[in-house]
Parts: C-alpha cells; structure tokens; sequence
C-alpha cells in the first residue's frame, strides 16, 4: 500500500523546460548578426518558476512537470530540488527530449524573444499525473498545457478544498473547461489574442468571468494589474523600474507573489501590489529563476517605492 501525500501549501503542475539564454549585443535586426556578452542554462518554466518562488519565501511546494531522461532534465529536477521545491514526483519519460526555451535579451531594456523547442516532447497525459497530489494541497496552480491532464486535476483538487489558479499564456484547447474549474485566472492581456481578439483588458477580465472564472487578474505590464470578480473591481499600479536587464520570468514571479498573498491571507490589493513588486525586482537579473528577489528585498522595495 503507497502511503499518502504529504500535503503542501502549493501543488505546482504545468510545463517545464531547460532555458537558454543568451544577452545580445547589438540585438540584431532579422538577418543580421549580434554578440553573446552573458548567456546562462538553467530549468525554466512559468509555474516552476512561481513554485520557486514561493518556497524561496518559506511555504511547502510540490511540483510535478515532464522531462526527458537527459542531461537537460536532469538540471530542471535538480534546479527544483536546491530550490527546495518536493519533486519526487516529476515525469521523467525516455522516449521524449526535455523541452527547450532560447531566450534573446536586449540588455537595453531587457526585453526577450522566446523560441520553445518541444520538436521531440510531449505533455503529460490525463494517466501520467498520480492523482493523489492534487488532492494534497491548499492552492493548486496549473499552466493548461496538458489540457486532459490540467482539467481532471483541478476537479480533484476543487473536489478536495483547493484553491485552483490558472496561468494561461494563451486560450489553448478546452480552455472554457478550465475556465468553469478556476478560482484565479492570472493572465496577460496578450491572452486577449487567441481567447477575445481586439477585448481590452477590462474587456478580457468580464469575459474571464463571464467563462465561470471567481476572480480574474489581467497583467497590463508596468501599468499594473486589473482584477475583476468575488472581490471586487479594480486596478492596482505597477511599479517603475531603472535598469531593466532581463524581463524573462516576471510574470511567472508576480503569480508566485499572488499566490504567497493568498497563502497569507492578504486581500487581494495587497497581494497584487506584494505580487507586482516582486515581478518588477525580478528585472534586475538574468533568468526567472535567479532573479527572484528576498521576501526582505520585496518588503523594502514595498516601503521606498511609489506606484505609477
């Protein structure tokens, strides 16, 4: 007999990847060259990264993703693991290649360009995931990639008293069924493209709503964060940076500061404004993963910033 799970505050489960990034200079205009001047190898991934985030600020995590039986996905386990995120779990599959994100940066605004590689990968089947781990957790947080996979277990985990929380970068397939399972969609206005195309972002949050979402979150860059639902209606400021390097990630860093919010119990104005200045502390350095700012550096960064 297999024992139970322990339960954690944060069950993470969504795509997972080997990030390879490189800083260019000049940041060459299509069909033209440019130069390395830093680059770096390191796991990435929207919800690995969120995950990170919330035990580098001191909860329980779980995270459970694919990869391949290589070399690549061995550096994401193990990132994960130094991280202090419970992967025992992880899908290591050897007929697929651990996906691969190449990562572009402009060091003069740290604005990226993201190519996947998942030429030789494929995402988890709704067979795959033990469906116990859903089941153990306070907040459930998922990317929608592996559509079957995502929906079974964000029924698990509402069957169970989770909060579930969606990251969708895009309206991918039987998105509307993920929507009627989400208590948190935490989206880009980019998703206005594929799920609404020409919504605003207010726009974006009533239809989110409308699909069966409680609460919906649109990220409008350094303008802030709109919200919309259970809570109330809002717009919350971002926050201004100086010296920009490496934009890679900070969305994936504001979801981790939402969900320590909510781990908190903060209302949802102080979570977005904690979530947004984490996010924006995380431009500072290269990678998603390094670059996640101290529970104290938010603090302070909180006390002497003032919001646009």
């Amino acid at each position: 007999m297999t024992s139970s799970p322990s339960p954690v505050d944060l069950f993470g489960f969504g795509h997972c990847c080997a990030d390879y990034l490189a800083v260019l200079r000049p940041f060459p205009e299509k069909g033209k060259k440019g130069d390395v001047i830093q680059s770096l190898i390191v796991g990435g991934g929207p919800v690995p990264t969120a995950c990170q985030c919330v035990s580098k600020w001191g909860k329980s995590v779980r995270f459970v993703g694919k990869v391949g039986d290589d070399s690549d996905g061995r550096m994401v386990v193990q990132g994960l693991i130094e991280e202090g995120i419970e992967a025992s779990g992880m899908l290591i599959d050897p007929t697929v290649t651990t996906a691969r994100a190449y990562i572009w940066i402009d060091p003069l605004d740290g604005s990226r360009t993201v190519a996947l590689d998942a030429s030789r990968f494929h995402f988890p089947g709704e067979d795959e995931l033990d469906v116990s781990l859903p089941a153990a957790c306070r907040i459930f947080l998922a990317d929608g990639r592996a559509a079957d996979a995502t929906i079974k277990s964000m029924k698990i985990a509402r069957e169970s008293g989770a909060t579930t929380i969606l990251d969708a970068g895009a309206a991918r397939p039987r998105f509307r069924e993920m929507l009627a399972l989400t208590d948190y969609a935490i989206v880009s206005r980019d998703v206005a493209d594929t799920f609404a195309p020409g919504a605003t972002p207010e726009e974006l949050a009533r239809l989110l709503v409308e699909a069966g979402v409680k609460v919906a979150v649109v990220t409008i860059g350094e303008r802030g964060a709109i919200y919309r639902g259970s809570e109330g209606v809002g717009l919350v400021a971002g926050f201004e940076v100086s010296e920009v390097f490496d934009t890679t990630g900070a969305g994936d860093v504001f979801h981790g500061g939402f969900v320590y919010g909510l781990l908190e119990g903060w209302p949802i104005e102080r979570r977005l404004r904690f979530a947004s200045a984490a996010a924006a502390l995380s431009t500072k350095k290269l990678s998603g993963r390094f670059s996640i700012p101290s529970l104290g550096e938010v603090e302070e960064f909180l006390r002497q910033s003032i919001p646009r």
